[in-house]
C-alpha cells in the first residue's frame, strides 16, 4: 500500500567533476526559465509506449540518468510499480520534480539524486535504465560518454535493460554538423590529437534573452552500436524516435498521433532521432572491450 506523500523531498547530493559545473549551470538557467516545460510539456508517446513494450512497466528498480524535472519517469510512476531513482546535474530541474511528488501518494518509491552518475557509488539493483532525450549527447566528448555508460553499468543487474534516445545525425542539425567538421582541428590547445569525433557539435538557444551554447553528438547507429560495446553494452533494438521534431510533437497532440502512424514507417537511421535498447555484454565481452578504451 502506499504511504501519505512527504512534502519535502529530499535530494541526495553527490560530488561532482569538472566540467561539470559549467554544464550544471547552463541547465539550472534552462529549466529555471521554464522554456524547457514550454517546449516539451509531455512525454513523447511513442517513447512512453516504447518504454512499456520494453518492460518499464514490470521492472523493479530504474534510473533515470538525467530525469529532469521527471517528464518521462512520472509517467512510469502511474504505469509501474517500480522504484524509481531520478538523477541529474541540475539542482533546479530536480526541485521541479519534487514539487510534483508533494501531491503524489507513490512519492516513497522515488529518490532523487543531485550530480553526476559517475561519481554514484556502484549499487548493482536496478533492472532498468533510461538515458533518454539526447541526455548521452550533451556528455561530452566520446571518453565522457562512454564513463557514462560504464557508470550506468555500475548501478544495474547482470540482465538489465538500458532504454535510450540519441539523436540522428542524419536528421538535426545539418548547418552545425557542416561546421563542426569544417572547423575540427587535428590537434587540441595542448598540441595533442584532438579527442573530437564525427558528430560532435556546438548549437546556441536563446535562454532568458541570452545566448546559451550547447555540446552535442548527433549519432549514426553504427556510432551508437560501438559506444555501447565499448561500453559493455550490446546493442538490441533501434527504431525512428520521431518524423517531426519533439517538440512539436509534444506541443500539438494531433500532429502526434499523425506522427506515430508514420513513424514506423521510417528507417531508425532517418528519425528525428533513434530510440533503442541494449543489455549487458556477457562477463568476458565486457571485460575486453572496457580494457580496450
Amino acid at each position: 500500500m502506499n504511504r501519505a506523500p512527504r512534502p519535502n523531498q529530499k535530494i541526495k547530493k553527490i560530488n561532482a567533476q569538472a566540467p561539470v559545473p559549467a554544464m550544471r549551470a547552463l541547465y539550472d538557467s534552462y529549466f529555471a526559465s521554464r522554456d524547457y516545460q514550454r517546449r516539451y510539456p509531455a512525454p513523447n508517446p511513442a517513447t512512453l509506449a516504447f518504454l512499456v513494450t520494453q518492460g518499464a512497466d514490470v521492472a523493479r528498480a530504474i534510473i533515470d540518468v538525467g530525469c529532469g524535472d521527471g517528464r518521462y519517469a512520472l509517467a512510469l510512476l502511474d504505469r509501474s510499480n517500480a522504484k524509481l531513482t531520478g538523477c541529474d546535474i541540475s539542482s533546479v530541474a530536480l526541485k521541479a520534480f519534487a514539487v510534483h511528488l508533494e501531491t503524489r501518494t507513490d512519492a516513497d518509491r522515488v529518490q532523487l539524486v543531485h550530480g553526476q552518475i559517475e561519481t554514484l557509488k556502484p549499487a548493482p539493483i536496478h533492472d532498468m535504465a533510461l538515458l533518454l532525450f539526447g541526455v548521452l549527447s550533451h556528455a561530452g566528448d566520446r571518453r565522457a560518454r562512454v564513463a557514462m555508460l560504464q557508470a550506468i553499468g555500475r548501478q544495474t543487474t547482470p540482465g538489465a535493460r538500458l532504454l535510450l534516445t540519441v539523436p540522428s545525425i542524419w536528421r538535426r542539425r545539418p548547418w552545425e554538423l557542416l561546421t563542426s567538421i569544417l572547423r575540427r582541428p587535428a590537434k587540441n590547445q595542448a598540441g595533442m590529437p584532438s579527442t573530437a569525433t564525427w558528430g560532435d557539435i556546438e548549437f546556441t538557444r536563446t535562454i532568458n534573452a541570452e545566448p546559451q551554447h550547447f555540446f552535442y553528438h548527433l549519432y549514426s547507429i553504427s556510432n551508437l552500436k560501438t559506444e555501447l560495446a565499448m561500453a559493455g553494452w550490446q546493442l538490441q533494438t533501434t527504431e525512428a524516435e520521431s518524423l517531426l521534431p519533439e517538440w512539436v510533437v509534444t506541443q500539438h497532440p494531433l500532429i502526434g498521433r499523425l506522427d506515430a502512424l508514420l513513424r514506423p514507417l521510417l528507417p531508425a537511421s532517418l528519425g528525428y532521432g533513434i530510440r533503442a535498447m541494449a543489455l549487458p555484454m556477457p562477463d568476458k565481452a565486457k571485460n575486453k572491450t572496457r580494457t580496450g578504451l
